[in-house]
Formats: C-alpha cells, structure tokens, sequence
C-alpha cells in the first residue's frame, strides 16, 4: 500500500513542480553617427538608397556543425528593403548596383557613381549574426526573486545586426549602427508542468521540428525589421 501511494504521488509532485524564469538583461545598442547624415535626411525627405551585401563581410556565422540546414538569408534583405520603403526612402537595385560597381574594375569613381545609379546612400551590411550565445546559471521565481541553480547553466541564442551608412557624393563614412536582440528579456518559462510538456510535444509532432542553430527564423526576421526601423529613426535624429 506504501509503494502504491508513492507512485501515485510522484506524478502530483512533478506536475506542481515550481515556475522558473529565466531573464537576460538587454545589450545595448553601438550607435556613432554624423551631423553630415542628419543634415543631409533633413534636406531631403526621400533619399535614393541601396543595400549592400559585400561578399568579404557576408559570413552570417557559418555553423560547424554539419547538421544544421544551410540558411538562405534573402528573405531578411528582402524586409530590410521592405522596410526602407515603407520609411519613404527609395529603394535600388542591390544587384544592378553592384554591376556598375563590378564594371568600374575597382577604381571607384563616386561622383560617376552617384551618376550612373542615381543613388544617394549606401546601407552597408557588414556583419549579422544569428548565433550570440547568452548563458546563465540565474533564474527567477513566480515571484520575481532571484535565484542560483548549483546544478546547471541555461543557453538562448541573441543576435545582432550592423550597418555601415556611407553618403556617395562625398565618399564620406557617415556613420555604423549596430543593433542587438537579447533573448528572454521579458521572461522565458523554463520549468512547465508534466502536462503543459505534453501538450508543446504533441504540437512539435503536429507541426514538424525544423532543425537550426541560432535564433529562429521567425524570431530573427522581427528583429532585423524593427531594428532597420530603428536604424532608420536614428539616422534622422
């Protein structure tokens, strides 16, 4: 009668289990910019732009690992440009651009250059990564208190975003953004119930599991849309 209690408790006791959060504290933005730029967007409303991907900077953090799927990253070029136009900017063609550049063997001329794409602003992306590892042996209560687990430390994936601005009819460097996600800002439950288990394995077997290393794909399209948003905003301070 003792063990027949014992297993019928323990399944009480694991589906009361207590709720843990874990939280990250957010990693702040690296923004320098110039007077130059903002002169320049006070003046005009709707400047010509491109985006530009060099291939020397374009390394999106290749995963070792050899499982993972290789990641086609157009669909965030795709809403960055989305986003430029929805802030009124008028958008170019990144890969007629980079023709005219090709075609100039490397000997920029940037006054011919602004001629020939009719193009105000360059918005360089020089660097994304989808793979910032943030760690932690914290976490926190339903309460909101503080607590140290001894036994183990909890990983989530950031990431970050930088452009590089550079004004064409000058040549000038006009300023470098960089944005960051920090995941579980808000909070992340990381201690469920045997029955909320359940339900999120039956709903991962429904929907399929898509393997990745890095943030997800939804999760990162967000950010990179609201951090060009902001990129955008800061530009025009």
């Amino acid at each position: 009668m003792k063990k027949l209690f014992i297993l019928f408790a323990i399944p009480i006791v694991v589906n009361c289990s207590s709720t843990k959060i874990l939280k990250f504290s957010q990693k702040q933005d690296d923004i320098v910019k110039t007077e130059t730029l903002k002169s320049f967007l006070a003046n005009n409303k709707n400047p010509k732009v491109v985006l530009r991907i060099p291939q020397s900077t374009f390394n999106v953090t290749e995963t070792e690992n050899k499982k993972a799927p290789k990641e086609n990253y157009d669909y965030l070029y795709n809403a960055i440009e989305n986003q430029l136009l929805a802030s009124g900017f008028v958008v170019r063609d990144r890969q007629l651009f980079n023709q005219i550049i090709d075609n100039d063997d490397n000997n920029i001329d940037y006054q011919k250059l602004k001629n020939t794409s009719d193009t105000d602003l360059i918005i360089e992306l020089t660097k994304l990564d989808p793979q910032i590892l943030y760690e932690t042996n914290m976490y926190y209560d339903k309460n909101n208190n503080e607590k140290i687990d001894k036994y183990r430390t909890r990983k989530r994936y950031g990431a970050s975003v930088e452009y590089k601005i550079v004004l064409i009819n000058t040549n000038e460097f006009a300023g470098v953004y960089r944005f960051n996600y920090t995941p579980c800002v808000e909070g992340c439950v990381i201690s469920k119930s045997v029955k909320d288990q359940k339900k999120e394995i039956k709903l991962f077997k429904k929907k399929g599991i898509t393997p990745y290393v890095g943030v997800e794909r939804d999760v990162l399209e967000d950010f990179i849309k609201d951090a060009t948003t902001r990129l955008v905003n800061e530009m025009r301070k």
